[in-house]
């Protein structure tokens, strides 16, 4: 685990989530596992292939497809 990138991610997932219109009850939660996505590369640098990759962090899924 590469802690480097968390944050950009935290933030990067967040600005996505309200500019993408979804409620604002999930923005907290996409940009968390948007952040937690980017501290499994070794760089600073994740992107993931969707949406449902995030959110299957979030939902508890250990499993990272890349």
């Amino acid at each position: 685990m590469d802690r480097i990138g968390g944050g950009d991610g935290f933030v990067g997932g967040l600005l996505y989530s309200i500019l993408k219109g979804m409620d604002p009850g999930k923005w907290v939660q996409f940009a968390w596992a948007s952040g937690a996505l980017a501290t499994t590369f070794l760089t600073d640098y994740a992107q993931p292939a969707d949406e449902e990759m995030i959110w299957s962090i979030w939902k508890g899924n250990a499993r990272v497809v890349r």
